[in-house]
């Protein structure tokens, strides 16, 4: 019996145009009523993990929301506010020798900005400069980022705090370079993930997004063999293998579907065929197969 589902964001439960669908909301909501603990799982941060949820706030209020990976929980809305419940920061030692790779190799990288403020947890994100990279995250999401060229001195004295995750920005074609490059200079001391065909997210090596479903179910006396976990991405694999059931959505890209069948996951219909809302309804719910 599903006792708690875990969804990635982006093409999993969103649709390609960055919204839920009618049917994944409605699936949420019948999971939430039924009891079952529910979770957004994402790599963006908060601010950008709750956008999608804001106009539903019957859904949106219920939800734990996972973000950076796996590297900042927040609690469901009580008393109007999300409560930080966990963190995990990149260690202040690892990230000024970060700084200076990404100095010495002019890299364009944002900075994860959490803190806590009267109204809950925020997490802002700013660039050292703006780029295409930038232009394209803004223009795709409509993501705030604020550009301080004086952003990597800043961080060497101090100024702002270790973050949670660093995006780098290496571009289309470097991209599969510099990340082969990091992950032998940091492999042990970072997490890091490739996300979009442009974009290298890093962060504390003792986080993923199992990590973080872990530490809720912990919380609730549960167990990951009690979670149903649903993704579509290399960086939702931690989550899909441990989970006691993992659905891979069927656009995912072709290696993560071949890697979920190799492990026996269920490989689901795709994200824009309200694949989400059929594994909340069929595999957690338990409702007859819509497909059928």
């Amino acid at each position: 019996m599903i006792k708690f589902i875990a969804f990635d964001q982006d093409d999993t439960a969103l649709l390609p145009d960055g919204k839920p669908s009618q049917k994944g909301i409605q699936a949420i909501e019948a999971a939430l009523d039924m009891g079952i603990i529910v979770a957004s799982v994402s790599g963006r941060n908060i601010d950008r993990s709750c956008e999608p949820f804001l106009h539903v706030p019957q859904v949106f209020d219920r939800l734990y929301i996972i973000a950076n990976n796996g590297s900042i929980i927040v609690s469901p809305v009580e008393n109007g506010r999300r409560e930080l419940l966990f963190e995990r920061r990149i260690p202040r030692e690892t990230l000024l020798l970060v700084l200076d790779y990404l100095e010495s190799n002019d890299h364009n990288f944002v900075y994860s900005w959490l803190r806590s403020t009267s109204e809950g947890a925020k997490d802002s994100v700013i660039a050292n400069r703006n780029s295409a990279s930038i232009e394209a995250i803004v223009s795709q999401n409509g993501a705030q980022i604020a550009v301080d060229t004086d952003l990597i001195s800043q961080l060497r004295a101090g100024d702002y705090p270790p973050p949670p995750k660093l995006l780098v920005l290496p571009g289309l074609e470097r991209r599969e370079a510099v990340f082969q490059d990091m992950s032998s200079k940091f492999g042990e001391q970072l997490y890091l993930v490739k996300t979009s065909p442009d974009r290298i997210e890093a962060m504390n090596p003792e986080v993923n997004k199992k990590e973080g479903i872990a530490h809720l179910t912990e919380r609730h006396g549960l167990s990951l063999q009690d979670v149903m976990a649903v993704g579509d991405g290399e960086n939702d694999l931690p989550m899909l293998f441990n989970a006691g059931l993992g659905v891979v959505m069927g656009n995912a890209h072709e290696s993560v579907i071949r890697e979920g069948q190799e492990r026996g996951l269920v490989i689901g219909p795709p994200s824009d065929e309200d694949g989400f809302a059929w594994a909340i309804r069929t595999l957690a719910l338990g409702e007859p197969d819509s497909r059928n």
